[in-house]
């Protein structure tokens, strides 16, 4: 940006004139700052892989090149299904190169099983940990979690193998610690021993931390079919010294027994398992609720919620122990995955809301179709980029299901036939068209 000099006589007003000229120009900054993010996207997709069933899960490699993906997909192709091009079988995980947006050939692990799906995905020390419900990896024993090394110039299995639940447990979340594995889902026993929806392993040995035992529930007062104890979400404060959990829950009781009412979102401690003090007031979060996913700065928790009301939301990390709300931002169906840029100038948020029953119009005539940003600060949604997904079908609660950011690349996963193209003129939701983008998209920051 270039600079203006302005030439004021120096004198008393002369001074006056500048001081409050300066003023004037600091707070249109301060204006322009507030209202813009520091990034410019098009609503336009990159073009890279996709794959041809839902995508639940992503996560980066250490060195930020190759995003681990996970879902219920059996290929990964350059082209939509029925046109040519290059299309490898994969069995619902895969690598992406996140420079190119194509597929490794070299790094597909087969995780099988009755009706097998990936919803958790975390990296950590050279392994991938896989998350959901599956009986096999590799064509070895594994009940719904496992590990294999994160090299992909080959699949190796790793001998982590614990028995989380049966079969109809989910391991829905995963967050690696400095020094603990965590997982969150639907399940009450871990090899064997009373484990209620939340569990730790030693990184080290891959061992179930036998002292480590937070475990949700849900009110017995709630009648709602939509109540639930289950844990969908999981993220580590800033300090790495405690762990947000998310979830449908309405009450956490920690590692020494102590437990209170917390509804869809608590904190305990990463070391212990006991329940920490901060929480949200109690008037802000009314069940039926699920947060399902949370995103933690210095300063704020961020979370998608969706079950009764639906909405974004961010909370207090700096008041105390009380999680005072901030802001929120409604929508008409779940917020399923939330993402900050590594600025911290933009928040994105995907879900299902705009593709189900009902519509949303934002910034005057923009449907909101699964897929949005706000400002951080305040919560105002950016008007200039307003993608749209598209489905096979309405109603649909699919939408988006994960979003990773890098310095490039915003990465989004979900259940999806197109996204909209702003390139070209013909008139389709948002007045834009349609790129035959499936399930896995990438856009550029």
């Amino acid at each position: 940006m270039s600079r203006r000099s302005i030439l004021v006589p120096e004198t008393l007003n002369g001074r006056l004139f500048l001081a409050l000229s300066v003023m004037a120009a600091v707070m249109v900054i301060q204006a322009i700052l507030g209202a813009s993010p520091a990034v410019a996207l098009t609503e336009t997709p990159d073009d890279t892989y996709m794959t041809n069933g839902k995508v639940y899960a992503t996560a980066l490699s250490k060195d930020g090149n190759t995003l681990y993906i996970g879902g219920e997909f059996t290929r990964v192709s350059e082209n939509p299904s029925g046109k040519s091009g290059i299309s490898r079988t994969v069995s619902n995980v895969a690598a992406i190169n996140v420079k190119t947006g194509a597929a490794i050939r070299t790094w597909r692990p087969k995780v099988s099983g009755d009706g097998a799906v990936v919803r958790s995905l975390a990296v950590k020390d050279g392994k991938v940990y896989i998350g959901g419900n599956f009986t096999a990896v590799e064509g070895k024993p594994r009940k719904n979690l496992a590990a294999v090394g994160a090299n992909t110039k080959r699949v190796r299995l790793l001998p982590f193998a614990p028995q989380v639940g049966g079969d109809t447990s989910y391991v829905f979340a995963l967050e690696a610690g400095d020094r603990k594995l965590y997982a969150g889902g639907g399940f009450s026993k871990v090899d064997g021993v009373s484990r209620k929806n939340l569990a730790a392993f030693s990184l080290a040995t891959g061992v179930l931390d036998p002292d480590w035992k937070a475990k949700t529930s849900e009110a017995s007062t709630c009648t709602d079919p939509r109540c639930s104890h289950k844990v969908r979400a999981l993220e580590l404060s800033s300090r790495r010294s405690s762990i947000f959990v998310g979830g449908s829950f309405s009450y956490i009781t920690g590692s020494n027994g102590k437990g209170d009412a917390r509804q869809s979102v608590a904190r305990v401690y990463t070391d212990t398992g006991n329940l920490h003090s901060w929480k949200i007031p109690r008037d802000k979060i009314k069940a039926p609720q699920t947060a399902w996913d949370l995103r933690a700065t210095p300063t704020r928790l961020y979370g998608g919620f969706g079950a009764g009301r639906n909405f974004l939301a961010a909370f207090r990390l700096d008041k105390g122990d009380s999680g005072v709300r901030t802001w929120r931002f409604s929508t008409v169906g779940n917020v399923q995955a939330v993402a900050l840029t590594k600025d911290r100038s933009r928040l994105f948020f995907g879900g299902h809301f705009g593709l189900n029953e009902a519509n949303q119009i934002v910034c005057n005539g923009k449907r909101l179709r699964g897929l949005a940003s706000v400002n951080p600060t305040t919560g105002k949604i950016y008007c200039g980029w307003i993608p749209s997904l598209d489905q096979v079908r309405r109603p649909s609660y699919n939408g988006t299901w994960a979003l990773t950011t890098t310095k490039s690349y915003l990465w989004v996963g979900g259940g999806f036939i197109g996204v909209s193209d702003s390139k070209d003129s013909q008139p389709i939701g948002n007045g834009v068209t349609e790129v035959p983008q499936t399930n896995l998209a990438r856009f550029t920051l």
